[in-house]
């Protein structure tokens, strides 16, 4: 199923002050990156995005550093940056860190029972799994995002939160390949159904091997989708 994306995420944005623009202008560039808007491997060109978000090249160039950080962008040698290729090692070092992130996280979580976090929990996935199907990409991924946080900030320990955010981007640079090659997106929200039946019930260890067969499969299936380090080599 090919998703159809009528919103660009570098449409022009409303004026605003400098430091709010900078991080608008960021996760702007940050979605259009996830959602190859903005080619790999080419150089970024600065006025182009700049002109496709209605603002000057400042806050585009303030924003460029964080995303160089987060590995999204690279320096380029003769100066510039570019948007980074995603390989299958970049996806699999981020879920092994995910994995221990997430199977800590839903343990904290199982055992706590925290009523209000889990209700929110509940929620999200009876707003959005009857509908997935007829999600476009941008908004299957905020739905996923939503859940995986929302887990996360269960756990009443902030730095769960603080620590996948910079992964987040490779995430989902990652998921949008097999969004737009796939059938729905059903499965993976069978699974955090599965999660969240296993926290309710306090079972920490069924859980665990939940997140656990959720993350690994998509880590398989995405991974499965990009070039090896050497093949990405051999291409340049």
């Amino acid at each position: 199923m090919v998703m159809e994306q009528n919103v660009s995420a570098l449409e022009q944005l409303p004026p605003r002050d400098t430091t709010a623009l900078v991080r608008t202008v960021r996760d702007r560039m940050r979605q259009a990156i996830a959602l190859g808007e903005i080619p790999a491997g080419v150089k970024l060109n600065q006025v182009l995005v700049a002109k496709q978000l209605g603002v000057s090249r400042m806050p585009v160039r303030a924003a460029i550093p964080e995303l160089v950080t987060e590995g999204l962008l690279e320096p380029l040698t003769g100066g510039g940056v570019m948007v980074r290729k995603l390989t299958r090692r970049d996806v699999r070092e981020v879920y092994e860190v995910r994995l221990a992130l997430e199977s800590r996280a839903v343990r904290n979580v199982a055992e706590a029972r925290p009523a209000p976090a889990l209700g929110k929990l509940q929620k999200i996935i009876d707003t959005h799994r009857p509908n997935v199907s007829s999600y476009d990409a941008a908004t299957l991924l905020a739905a996923d995002r939503e859940f995986h946080m929302a887990l996360l900030e269960a756990t009443g320990n902030d730095y769960f939160q603080r620590a996948i955010v910079s992964l987040w981007s490779v995430v989902e640079r990652a998921m949008v390949g097999v969004l737009e090659a796939t059938e729905g997106f059903e499965g993976p929200w069978k699974e955090h159904a599965q999660i969240v039946r296993a926290l309710r019930a306090g079972d920490a260890d069924k859980a665990e091997a939940a997140v656990c067969r959720h993350l690994t499969n998509a880590a398989e299936k995405l991974a499965g989708r990009l070039p090896e380090d050497d093949a990405l080599a051999e291409s340049d």
